[in-house]
């Protein structure tokens, strides 16, 4: 079995955390149009940008930027 990521929740991050998508951009350096691609699930992030974005929003994990689909093989 495998993992693959299903919804970005940037958006709901936003929200719950108080850090919107300005301050991860000054804080981390990532283009607002490029975090807007991720919260609109234009793009997906690698797991460098993932785990940038958790630690400047103080999240506990990269994980949880997203909902996960189980792949059966």
């Amino acid at each position: 079995m495998r993992y693959e990521p299903d919804r970005c929740r940037l958006k709901e991050l936003y929200r719950t955390t108080g850090i919107n998508q300005r301050m991860v951009h000054i804080i981390t350096g990532i283009a607002e149009s490029q975090l807007s691609l991720y919260a609109n699930n234009k793009s997906t992030m690698t797991l460098a940008i993932a785990h940038t974005i958790a630690k400047a929003m103080n999240l506990p994990s990269s994980d949880v930027l997203y909902t996960w689909r189980e792949i059966s093989e």
